[in-house]
């Protein structure tokens, strides 16, 4: 028996809670507004941003923390959106398996103390010995969630609480996009538009299910990533071969097929196309001739290292809803060298 889905949370421009987020997708609702950032011709910035008031503050212990903004902004974003499954994840503490932005360890000193200060910010105590973060970009996400199996095929009973938490609402890093060209503008055509978020879900092995039967949402027939040195960044070709590849390691490992539906972390930039097209066309026989395609960034922006929990949640949630048919495939892609792809069934 695979391991299954019990429960979900989301937290972004969409809304919060899995089924609304669903909703707003599937009704193709835009949550993008200018917001109070602008770029180098002083035009506003577009952007997909969790209103003010649906973000609870940081405990007063956290307050007065040197942390930068950015980080402030991912721990309230992510408290509460852990908070919202602490219950369906069974006795504290819990094992968390987090998707962060891209970092470097050695230059960001907060990044060691992250899953500590989450722990405070959700008021859920976390086993910090046996969690772990994955401080790799949009598909970090998905890495959780493969490390989350390999953790699961060794111990069947475990419960781990995969996730992911970024946000765009950043001077710095909004401002080092906008010197790249690639923030959506008027004057930006090939670009994303910047939004935030939080997802996360509980995965419980086979014997976990057994020992405590709980209603599942979906089962993950499996997850796999590949690092393609043709990334944005890189010197090497840019031949998209990364979700190609991830496809191919993915169909090693289950027979299940084909896609009827797919959940795609396209960000509006050319680049993430670039790497869909590839891999649907190496990968024809994967993918039904009537498969749905959805790609949320359309509505609520480019969530960064959100992504590939936000695809998870909803993909989950709209297949135990019978609103869309399974197996439902879910890809991200990094902006450096991951690339990371999923697949759930009813």
């Amino acid at each position: 028996m695979p391991a299954v889905i019990t429960a979900s949370s989301v937290l972004c421009a969409g809304g919060r809670g899995t089924e609304q987020l669903w909703a707003t997708v599937r009704a193709g609702i835009s949550c993008i507004k200018s917001s109070s950032l602008v770029d180098r011709s002083a035009e506003p910035i577009q952007m997909g941003l969790v209103p003010a008031s649906a973000i609870p503050p940081l405990p007063p212990e956290l307050q007065s923390q040197p942390l930068p903004s950015g980080v402030r902004r991912m721990l309230q974003l992510a408290g509460s959106t852990l908070s919202a499954v602490g219950e369906a994840a069974g006795a504290a503490p819990l094992t968390v398996y987090l998707g962060l932005p891209q970092l470097d360890p050695s230059a960001v000193p907060w990044l060691a103390n992250f899953l500590s200060l989450l722990s405070g910010c959700a008021a859920l105590p976390i086993d910090l010995a046996s969690s772990r973060i994955f401080p790799m970009g949009r598909a970090a996400a998905i890495l959780a969630l493969e490390a989350s199996l390999e953790t699961l095929s060794q111990n069947p009973s475990a419960i781990i609480v995969v996730g992911g938490v970024d946000t765009f609402l950043d001077l710095g890093r909004v401002a080092a996009l906008d010197a790249e060209k690639r923030i959506l503008g008027p004057r930006v055509m090939d670009g994303f538009i910047p939004g935030e978020g939080a997802a996360f879900s509980v995965i419980r092995g086979p014997t976990a299910m057994a020992n405590n039967p709980t209603p599942s949402t979906a089962r993950i027939e499996g997850a796999a990533t590949t690092l393609d040195p043709g990334h944005r960044y890189g010197s090497a070709p840019a031949r998209g071969e990364g979700l190609a590849q991830a496809i191919d390691k993915l169909r090693a490992s289950t027979s299940i097929g084909a896609v009827a539906s797919t959940f795609a972390g396209f960000n509006g930039e050319n680049f993430e196309a670039k790497l869909w097209g590839v891999a649907r066309l190496r990968h024809t026989d994967f993918f039904s001739p009537s498969m749905v395609l959805q790609h949320p960034a359309d509505c609520i922006g480019d969530t960064g290292a959100a992504t590939g929990a936000i695809l998870t949640a909803v993909a989950s949630f709209a297949l135990s809803a019978g609103q869309r048919e399974g197996p439902s495939f879910i890809w991200a892609a990094s902006d450096h060298e991951l690339r990371g792809c999923s697949l759930l069934s009813k």
